[in-house]
């Protein structure tokens, strides 16, 4: 799907979210709270950077046909430098994997605007998880099982 489509039934996904049409699959996994000293590490530019990754799977059915995307978001710090990259993909349903080289075939280009409204959706999708309004389902992975 190109971005701009995909932009499109975003704006649509997130108005039907509003008005509580839609229903939720939020998977995540996360390392940011865990401590340092278990996270992945990286030499580069002559400094150690601590690395932290997050995978957000969204899934929902909308028109009719079954929705799976998911973003990546992959974090470096060192000192108070910080440095993110994001990527988003949309595999098929049965390929539900929080791996970037089993993903990569899947990537979308993605742009500002992208990032922005995937940015509002989960947004929109937690705070319906914090209402219990039972729309939005969320399972959390631990990064190391």
């Amino acid at each position: 799907m190109k971005p701009a489509t995909l932009v499109k039934t975003l704006d649509e996904m997130l108005s039907e979210t509003k008005k509580g049409k839609l229903n939720w699959l939020i998977e995540l996994q996360s390392t940011d709270g865990l401590s340092d000293s278990l996270k992945h590490k990286i030499s580069e530019d002559g400094q150690e950077w601590i690395v932290d990754e997050c995978f957000i799977s969204f899934c929902c059915k909308f028109r009719g046909k079954d929705y799976l995307m998911i973003t990546y978001e992959h974090i470096k710090r060192c000192k108070d430098q910080v440095r993110s990259h994001n990527l988003i993909f949309m595999p098929p349903l049965n390929v539900r994997y929080f791996d970037v080289g089993i993903l990569s075939p899947y990537i979308v280009d993605a742009d500002a605007v992208l990032l922005d409204r995937f940015h509002q959706l989960w947004l929109l999708v937690m705070d319906s998880y914090k209402k219990k309004d039972g729309h939005v389902s969320l399972k959390i992975f631990d990064p190391y099982d």
